[in-house]
Order: C-alpha cells, then structure tokens, then sequence
C-alpha cells in the first residue's frame, strides 16, 4: 500500500518537477556518465597492464655493481611467456664481460620451449633449447640434439624468480638441461646444487626472488632485487 502511494506521489509531482527542471539535472547526469566510462576504461586498462611483469635486478661482485638483469613476465589467457636479459663486466687479470638472454614459453603450466643463449666477450659460449615433443623434450646443444624422458616439466629455473620453489625437490635447468635437487634451507631460502658442483641460493619476499647468491669455484656474485 506504501509502494503503490509513493509510485502515485511521483507521478503527481516527482516527475512534473524533474521535467520542468531536466536542463539542470542534465548538467550532472552527463557528467557522470562520462566519469563512468572513463573509470571503466581506466579499470580495463589495469587489467590488461596486470598481466605484465617486470623485475629488475642489480648484480654485485665484492660490493660492487657489475650488471644488471631484467625479468619480464606476460601472460595471455594460459599462455605465459618469460624472458630474461642480463649484461655483466667483471674484471680479473682482463675483463671479461658476459651477456646472457633466456627465454620460457609455458602453456597452461607446461613448459612448451626454452632458450639459453650466453655470449662472453661477443663470442657466444652456449645456445641451448628446449622443446616439447609428444612425451618427451627434444634438447639442443649447439649442433647436438638428445632427449629427455620427460612427460611435462612444469617449472624452470627461470620461473624461480617469479614462484617460491615451496615443496619442490627438484626443478629444471635449461643451461644444463636436466634437472636439479632443490633443497630448502631456512625461511624462504633454497639451495640448488648444479652438476658442474657450483651451487646457488634464492630468497625470497613477498612471493619473487629478491636474492640469488651465486658460487662459482671462481666467485661469489649476488643478485639483488633493485
């Protein structure tokens, strides 16, 4: 009964009045359809932009800053690309100066195909792939081609930096094309042992790398989020 006289109010009065004064209730009407349509389009906008990552880092020798490296991450429905780029100048008896590009193409959380690409003093050192094929991965060496029994690798070393390895025990190395034990250490810390008996440590905050130490039988050099 109260609905059905508010309805009959309106009609009576309500509507006249807005009619007789339309002009004025314009003046903010429009505006605010346009300010919803900007904020729609600001919204969309941040969407598209999220799916995009960057993380740059700062690589150090002895306290000293001696490269840096930069992490891009674009996701497209379930597809993820990832692509790594570093450039660093060390100086020994001479320096020495090394560029390395690595690039992962995951599919719905399946590696589909990497690269490691590694030039030292513009001379390149490695060019290595890896591609799904079937129920395996086919690997390239250079001229060299092999395979790997191995069904679907759902995380690379390259991922590291973007997921905490929590309750892994072992995760793929695209230079070396195996893979290798990953071992948790403390807090947010992991350890992984390379085949060639150098070893690394991640850590983490806030859910991406912020620290790698690397040791070389040669040198200790960290890479530290910027």
């Amino acid at each position: 009964m109260i609905t059905a006289l508010l309805i009959w109010l309106f009609k009576k009065y309500g509507r006249p009045f807005f009619n007789q004064h339309k002009s004025f209730f314009n003046q903010f009407t429009v505006p605010v359809k346009r300010l919803s349509v900007t904020v729609l389009f600001v919204a969309l906008s941040g969407l598209a932009f999220g799916q995009e990552q960057t993380l740059n880092y700062n690589v150090l020798h002895s306290g000293h800053t001696v490269g840096h490296m930069k992490l891009q991450q674009r996701k497209d429905g379930g597809e993820t690309f990832l692509n790594v780029a570093s450039d660093v100048k060390m100086k020994f008896i001479f320096s020495i100066q090394v560029c390395i590009r690595e690039d992962a193409h995951y599919s719905n959380g399946k590696l589909l195909s990497s690269h490691v690409s590694r030039m030292v003093n513009g001379s390149q050192k490695a060019d290595k792939s890896t591609k799904a094929n079937g129920e395996s991965y086919q690997l390239t060496d250079g001229g060299k081609v092999s395979s790997i029994n191995q069904k679907q690798i759902n995380n690379n070393l390259t991922l590291m930096y973007l997921q905490e390895p929590v309750g892994l025990s072992q995760i793929y190395s695209d230079n070396f094309q195996q893979f290798v034990k990953v071992e948790q250490t403390g807090s947010h810390t992991y350890r992984i042992n390379l085949p060639d008996g150098n070893y690394n440590f991640y850590t983490y905050a806030n859910g991406v790398c912020s620290r790698v130490d690397i040791h070389h039988s040669l040198y200790t050099i960290q890479i530290q989020l910027a």
